[in-house]
């Protein structure tokens, strides 16, 4: 009883239902609706106060009390003040109206019929529609949580210091789909084919083009239960699928304990390897002005892009490793959605690199290990302990209905060809921002003539027992890392790379460093050495000359010379 006094969110389109059924006018729809993601919507901050609080800013009594517009998206303090919002979130109709309006004018021939239906402004001539849209409340009172956006372009790409975290609060979090209920309703002079036909319309853009803000990175996705009609995407837009697994150190939410993954991580590695490819052969300006063009872009000024990301999350979620220490594994899918020719042309070539290459999410950039802990003054541990580093990423693309593995052969000419043919797409689209030469020195540019690629022996088998979570054998780390990770934390007279902030990042001792190498390990039998697996290891040289003293050109000497070393691809030691 206290349930429903409290929460009659539902409750209006019941009694509208009920109206219109014993009027019989047939002009009202209705329907559950699933949030799969976060969405960032509205909330009341009273039952009895009519004004809208959008969740994406904090505002009301709960914000600091030094009042100053950054303090109010500080992560931390707003984790401790209040990690839930007291106000139940809800969808606006506004919302879902601007959303069927946005789709419909992606077909011009639809345009007329849609500004009949739903009214237009244009100029001094004001016309209304004929169908009211209702706020779509969860069926379920859900609070609004924090949220964090993790800006990290300057720190991955260019090495100019770590990001600060941003708060925003949505709708959901994170954990579990959300049902609610959308409805529309004809005006009297509208008729029953009118109503069904943009009722049509609320499924297909809400299926389509999700809810809210930030759905083109995966936020406010929408799925309809039983409904049988497919997604019809705009012309001229492809949409492909991978099937994902992921194992990792964990990612962390607002509070840094929380280990979640989100459709964040997957955006910002798509588009931090995009701008990677494009800094090879652009100038910075054009290269982040394409970036920006793709994928959108807030400041200076705000853009849209073209790319919409979907993350579809499987039965495993999160799962804890059996034995110690602990990772955490992921399975769904992902979804991608772009211009055929640059879905095709740039972004395929471009995810067959990173995922050669690298992870997702934290330690992306290093195989998933077991990296012992030392003692030091901020952890006076007794001894060392076992810790998880790093992160293992496998894609499947969707092909005819069938999930085959996607990659690069390791083989030189397969990453020369790779290249050159994205290298070519980019010249078509884009001739006017192509450069020759190498470009950008001092940043992370994936180029022939700016990083280098090899394939290295090791480790002996995989560390990870993927059947059941586990480690083959924890309380071996060194048997968890092959040839190039054991360069890396070599340490003699001559190396010093594992905590270098020239070569090997310092991300955990004072102001953060990532690391200009990347390490992925492949489940891929190396023939001379008669190992399990191979490391793929990506030296990016910032502006280093290969021969020099500097210490990314010593590693990339060290790299040539280990026993088995594969050059694939970029520059090799003079």
């Amino acid at each position: 009883m206290e349930k429903t006094l409290m929460y009659t969110g539902p409750r209006l389109i019941e009694l509208l239902t009920q109206q219109h059924q014993k009027r019989s006018s047939n002009l009202f729809r209705q329907g559950t609706f699933t949030l799969r993601w976060r969405a960032k919507v509205g909330s009341y901050p009273h039952p009895d106060v009519e004004t809208l609080v959008s969740a994406g800013e904090p505002c009301g009594p709960w914000q600091p009390k030094r009042g100053r517009p950054e303090d109010k998206r500080n992560v931390g303090e707003n984790w401790k003040l209040m990690p839930d919002l007291p106000l139940n979130g809800y969808i606006p109709g506004s919302s879902i109206r601007g959303i069927v309006r946005a789709w419909a004018k992606q077909q011009p021939e639809r345009i007329p019929k849609m500004e009949a239906l739903l009214g237009f402004q244009k100029e001094t001539v004001i016309s209304a529609g004929k169908i009211q849209f209702l706020d779509a409340w969860p069926l379920e009172p859900t609070r609004l949580s924090l949220d964090i956006v993790n800006p990290q372009q300057n720190f991955q790409v260019f090495h100019q210091g770590q990001g600060t975290p941003l708060s925003l609060y949505t709708l959901g979090n994170g954990r579990g789909p959300i049902d609610f209920l959308v409805a529309i309703q004809g005006v009297p002079g509208a008729t029953e084919e009118e109503v069904d036909e943009v009722w049509s319309w609320v499924q297909q853009a809400l299926k389509v083009l999700g809810i809210g803000s930030r759905t083109a990175s995966g936020y406010g996705r929408i799925s309809i239960p039983n409904h049988k009609g497919s997604r019809q995407l705009s012309e001229g837009i492809s949409s492909i699928l991978f099937r994902f697994h992921l194992s990792s150190q964990g990612n962390a939410g607002p509070d840094m304990k929380t280990i979640e993954l989100r459709p964040s991580h997957w955006r910002g590695w798509l588009r931090s390897w995009a701008l990677r490819f494009f800094l090879g052969v652009m100038s910075q300006k054009n290269a982040e002005k394409t970036a920006s063009e793709l994928f959108g872009t807030l400041e200076p000024k705000s853009q849209k892009g073209c790319i919409r990301l979907e993350m579809i999350q499987g039965d495993i979620w999160g799962d804890e490793s059996k034995n110690s220490p602990t990772f955490y594994s992921w399975e769904g899918e992902i979804r991608i959605e772009a211009p055929k020719e640059i879905l095709t042309g740039i972004l395929l070539p471009i995810i067959r690199v990173a995922v050669m290459t690298g992870g997702v999410g934290r330690g992306w950039r290093r195989p998933l290990h077991i990296f012992m802990m030392q003692r030091t003054e901020k952890a006076p541990i007794p001894a060392a302990r076992p810790a998880a580093r790093g992160s293992h990423l496998t894609l499947d693309i969707k092909i005819k209905g069938e999930y085959r593995v996607f990659g690069i052969p390791l083989e030189p000419e397969k990453w020369r060809q790779v290249y050159e043919e994205w290298y070519q797409k980019v010249g078509q689209i884009w001739p006017e921002r192509l450069l020759s030469g190498s470009q950008n020195p001092n940043c992370e540019a994936f180029s022939p003539s700016s990083c280098a690629v090899f394939a290295v022996p090791g480790p002996e088998q995989d560390p990870v027992n993927a059947s059941d979570l586990s480690w083959v054998d924890p309380n071996d780390a060194e048997s968890t890392r092959g040839d190039g990770m054991g360069l890396v934390y070599q340490q003699d007279q001559r190396r010093n790379y594992k905590r270098n902030p020239d070569l090997g990042g310092d991300a955990a001792r004072g102001s953060a460093h990532c690391s200009w190498v990347t390490i992925r390990r492949h489940k891929i039998k190396h023939k001379q050495a008669g190992t399990q697996c191979q490391e793929v290891v990506c030296l990016f040289m910032g502006g280093v000359q290969a021969g020099c003293q500097h210490v990314r050109s010593q590693f990339l000497d060290d790299l040539s010379r280990i026993q088995g070393s594969l050059h694939l691809f970029g520059l090799k030691p003079e």
